[in-house]
């Protein structure tokens, strides 16, 4: 999707970024790194602009984020809360429920939504929103290059290099397109440590991840004549590595890597009576239609959902239903 569909809206964007003196820069519930650093971006951006910021998401977030620039923005729940903004920027959340609400649709207050989830409910006062793109950083570089291309930094380019870098699986997945490269490369020119980012956030794990991996990979089950595939973590397995639920991500790619299987999901035991679940698909089955059935949401090939319910294999069943009737 070429970047002049998005002019009017990059110049409205900047408009409000302008005008607003106090800004609340949100991501979506348990940040991964294309929130994260669509979130940096636009924060160090706006703070070299001379206003307050604040960034929040909701839920858990690695501590490998608070290395990045930016990270000194990041908020606790309770500061975000209490923190008086004229403008609220969404990014990489296809509905205000991903934020937990933080971010609200356009009505007494100016919020801009930017994300790449085809699933996104254009809640916002300015929506810049395209499905077709690999990553909401890229969306951000187009506007940083369509209305302050003076203002990009190397720590911006880290920034939004790295979203684009998790967002395609270290660019392994099927989202990555000549522009999700092109951008890669013009980012590099621009500053973005290429061999640092993937070294630090794609190749290297600590110790207690790799025990956590193991236990999880102990509990894939194949489903549907091996055409479906499950895997777990739970609280035990959290407490035996001594790992978080954060220590999980991209887990759910190991279940994809088997060479029959069509679908994966990967539960999650995130609280009480809750049980977060990561769905992908390998080829043209859209995983974001069943998400949805859930108040979940995401992409064709990666999506997610929040099951209320304390018992796993009741999850389980629910889900391997769902995939049944896509495969049929």
């Amino acid at each position: 999707m070429s970047g002049e569909r998005f002019e009017k809206e990059f110049s409205e964007m900047m408009a409000l970024m302008e005008r607003h003196g106090s800004v609340l820069v949100t991501g979506h519930i348990d940040p991964d790194g294309d929130c994260i650093g669509s979130m940096f971006a636009i924060a160090l951006m706006l703070e070299e602009m001379g206003k307050t910021v604040m960034c929040y998401a909701p839920g858990e977030i690695s501590e490998l984020f608070l290395k990045l620039p930016g990270a000194s923005m990041l908020a606790r729940r309770e500061d975000a809360s209490n923190f008086k903004h004229d403008l609220i920027i969404a990014v990489d959340s296809p509905n205000t429920a991903r934020t937990e609400h933080f971010a609200r649709p356009c009505e007494n207050e100016d919020v801009i939504n930017i994300d790449h989830h085809p699933t996104n409910e254009m809640y916002g006062c300015v929506n810049i929103v395209d499905g077709d793109a690999a990553a909401t950083t890229v969306l951000v570089y187009r506007f940083f290059m369509s209305s302050a291309p003076d203002r990009m930094t190397s720590d911006i380019a880290d920034c939004l290099y790295l979203g684009i870098l998790m967002d395609t699986g270290g660019f392994r997945f099927r989202n990555v397109d000549s522009e999700a490269l092109r951008v890669s490369s013009e980012l590099l020119d621009l500053g973005a440590r290429a061999f640092d980012l993937a070294h630090e956030y794609i190749y290297m794990k600590k110790f207690s991840t790799l025990k956590l991996l193991g236990l999880v990979l102990d509990s894939l089950r194949l489903h549907l004549d091996g055409r479906a595939a499950t895997m777990e973590v739970t609280s035990e397995m959290l407490e035996k590595s001594g790992t978080t639920l954060k220590d999980s991500e991209g887990f759910v790619d190991y279940g994809a890597a088997l060479d029959d299987v069509e679908l994966v999901a990967l539960f999650r035991e995130t609280a009480p009576g809750e049980i977060r679940v990561s769905l992908r698909s390998k080829n043209h089955y859209d995983v974001s239609a069943l998400a949805e059935r859930f108040g979940g949401g995401g992409h064709v090939r990666a999506a997610g959902l929040t099951l209320e319910t304390a018992d796993l294999a009741s999850a389980r069943e629910t889900i391997v239903k769902g995939f049944k009737e896509m495969l049929d």
